[in-house]
């Protein structure tokens, strides 16, 4: 009732104003006064209120404008025309507002459920958990929708609307039932609303849908990946862990059915063999263990500051230490930053990356590393002047035990991957100009990490 006292007011103020002009205007002005009063009416009111307003109109200006004044008969037969084609004039302008309006209307509501459609959605791509998803439903449901209460249910069949304010909606994506969305409003919601509700429980199954198919592509990766290690395994059981088993048995027998007959210094020997291939046995279940840990994605990392250059340091010291000889030749730039890494994980990459490159590399030379700053990451690049690696070779050097036209690689590669990876960096694989192979390794540069001024020159060791 409100609205239709808005227009008896506005037509008591034209009609009290248009009264007091009478004399100086003619009924045709008057006509165009009241037809923009029902055009506004129309406009702000809807159409029962226009439609009100044009024959209230219409009896006004018959009755107070008209002459004779105060009566409803019309002397003058062209008045009566024009009132005629005022009532229609004013009717249809007021069919016309209120269309105007309820397209208005309309044009808002659908981009109020865009809006909000929009928000939900990016919410939701954002959600790594069905959890996340709830949250982001329930949110929006009482944030955006003034929703009482949001809950979500697990599905029930027997589930039924208890009243006009609360609604139980099933999270649907196809033949699947993710859950019963539970909303309780203040007030009777309109047709739309409901709509509205319900393309938000369709949005969020969806979204719960896509959380599932990523989980169970997870789980078959990671059963892809165990089957492959598995074969690894299976394959170093019956070669790599067999061979140093093997020389380790035929030396002890030897030592134990020829003992005093064998010269010391080949005693000395045979026990250097099983010392050796009992270490080289050791490091292959180690890297095993390793391997297992990155395929399962258990590997944990204590990442702190640290310096790329301390590690090639460290690399070269046990180099030395193991051969007796300066084998690696390390160049770093002067502004070389820190980097967060697990110190322990990235030294272990690199002597492997170190090793590899070794044993490809002829015995009086020496490989390079060299470090290098970029925007955003940082390289660490391991040179050999050694062969070049074949382009079959290159597309499964980082396979566990790969036996290719190069030889056998093992697990070093495989396993420096995986530690870099697990950094958020890459291990690439180059031609060395002329002959050989360059092992890049990148790390991922961030903001807050800090430059380092404590070189002067490029270093070299």
């Amino acid at each position: 009732m409100k609205k239709y006292g808005i227009a008896a007011l506005s037509l008591l103020g034209i009609t009290l104003l248009a009264w007091l002009l009478r004399d100086h205007l003619t009924l045709a002005n008057f006509a165009m006064i009241y037809i923009l009063v029902v055009l506004i009416i129309a406009i702000r009111l809807g159409t029962a209120a226009a439609m009100s307003a044009a024959a209230t109109s219409f009896l006004c200006i018959n009755f107070f404008l008209t002459k004779p004044y105060y009566t409803f008969i019309v002397a003058d037969t062209r008045d009566v025309i024009q009132l005629v084609v005022f009532l229609v004039v004013a009717a249809l302008s007021g069919q016309l507002g209120a269309r105007a309006r309820r397209q208005t209307e309309v044009a808002e509501q659908r981009a109020y459920e865009q809006e909000i459609l929009y928000r939900l959605t990016g919410s939701m791509n954002q959600a790594g958990d069905a959890e996340a998803v709830h949250e982001a439903l329930t949110q929006v449901m009482r944030q955006d929708l003034q929703a009482r209460q949001a809950y979500i249910l697990p599905y029930r069949n027997d589930v039924r609307l208890s009243d006009e304010t609360v609604h139980f909606l099933l999270m649907q994506a196809g033949e699947h039932i993710y859950g019963t969305l539970c909303v309780a409003f203040d007030t009777v919601l309109s047709a739309q609303q409901v709509r509205l509700l319900r393309t938000c429980a369709s949005q969020a199954a969806m979204a719960l849908e896509r959380i599932e198919l990523a989980q169970r592509a997870r789980v078959s990766q990671q059963y892809e990946e165990a089957d492959r290690l598995k074969t690894a395994i299976l394959r170093a059981v019956s070669h790599d862990l067999r061979t140093p088993i093997t020389i380790i048995k035929t030396s002890a027998n030897n030592l134990r059915t020829l003992d005093e007959r064998l010269p010391a210094p080949e005693r000395q020997e045979l026990a250097e063999t099983i010392e050796n291939e009992a270490d080289h046995l050791n490091r292959l279940v180690g890297n095993l263990l390793d391997l297992s840990r990155l395929q399962a994605g258990t590997l944990t990392l204590n990442s702190e500051l640290n310096s790329l250059e301390e590690v090639a340091g460290d690399v070269a010291a046990r180099i030395w230490q193991t051969t007796g000889r300066e084998r690696i030749r390390m160049s770093f730039p002067a502004n070389m930053p820190l980097v967060s890494f697990d110190y322990g994980l990235i030294l272990q990459a690199l002597s492997n990356l170190v090793e590899n490159a070794l044993r490809y590399e002829p015995v009086d030379s020496q490989i390079e590393i060299q470090g290098a700053a970029e925007p955003c990451r940082v390289q660490l690049r391991v040179i050999n002047h050694g062969e070049t690696v074949t382009a079959e070779d290159r597309q499964h050097l980082m396979e566990p035990f790969y036996h290719g036209k190069g030889g056998h690689w093992g697990l070093g590669l495989p396993i420096a991957k995986g530690i870099v990876e697990a950094h958020q960096g890459s291990l690439n694989l180059e031609d060395t100009p002329g002959s050989g192979a360059t092992f890049v390794l990148s790390l991922p540069l961030h903001e807050e990490e800090p430059m380092t001024h404590e070189n002067e020159d490029s270093r070299g060791g």
